[in-house]
């Protein structure tokens, strides 16, 4: 299991998210759509995003700005696991 930060590219604009792609046929992708909530969504998306450019931080802190957006807006238990295994 790989969890990656990507930007994705969706009807609604781009959006920041974590994907996690152990899946066969799906992608898990952590997104901030107002709360944050894990969506899964067909492998054939990934056309749709790419790494996010310029100095990468460590996987540590995008997990903690994750939570912190979480605990301010809400988040869903799927979401918490999510994160508590990209933390891993």
């Amino acid at each position: 299991m790989s969890i990656e930060l990507m930007m994705y590219h969706t009807e609604h604009g781009q959006k920041t998210v974590l994907v996690d792609d152990s899946g066969h046929k799906w992608l898990q992708v952590l997104m901030m759509d107002g709360t944050l909530v894990v969506r899964k969504v067909p492998k054939t998306d990934a056309r749709y995003m790419r790494p996010v450019d310029g100095k990468q931080k460590a996987m540590s802190t995008r997990v903690r700005q994750f939570r912190a957006y979480g605990r301010r807006n809400g988040m869903t238990k799927a979401a918490k696991s999510f994160l508590s295994k990209a933390a891993a």
